[in-house]
C-alpha cells in the first residue's frame, strides 16, 4: 500500500478559488482529437476539470478523453488528458475515416 501511495502526485489548493470558471469549448461525450501531435489519437470526453498553478504547470481547463480502439496510442493507454488548445472537435465524416467505419 505504501508503494501505491508514493506514486500520487502531490496536490494543493489555490491560494484563491476563482468566483467564475471559464465556459468550456468541448462537452461530455464529444468527440475529439489531437491536432499538435503527429499520431492524431482521437477519442470522446469523459471528464473535464479546472486546474491552477498550484497542482498543475498549466492554469485552466482540463479534459479527460477515453482514446478510441483505433487511436494509436489505445494499446499503452486507455485515457489522456488534454488541455483546451491542444485538441479540436471531429465532425462525424472525419470519425468515420478515422474509425474506418460507420458511426
Amino acid at each position: 500500500m505504501r508503494d501505491i501511495l508514493r506514486q500520487i502526485p502531490p496536490v494543493a489548493m489555490p491560494e484563491v478559488i476563482p468566483s467564475e470558471l471559464p465556459q468550456q469549448k468541448f462537452h461530455l461525450g464529444e468527440w475529439v482529437r489531437w491536432f499538435q501531435v503527429p499520431n492524431g489519437d482521437f477519442g470522446r470526453i469523459i471528464g473535464v476539470l479546472y486546474t491552477q498553478q498550484a497542482s498543475c504547470i498549466a492554469t485552466g481547463l482540463h479534459y479527460l478523453v477515453l482514446l478510441d480502439q483505433r487511436s494509436p496510442s489505445r494499446d499503452i493507454c486507455t485515457c489522456d488528458f488534454a488541455f483546451e488548445d491542444d485538441i479540436e472537435s471531429l465532425e462525424k465524416s472525419s470519425l468515420e475515416r478515422l474509425r474506418g467505419n460507420h458511426v
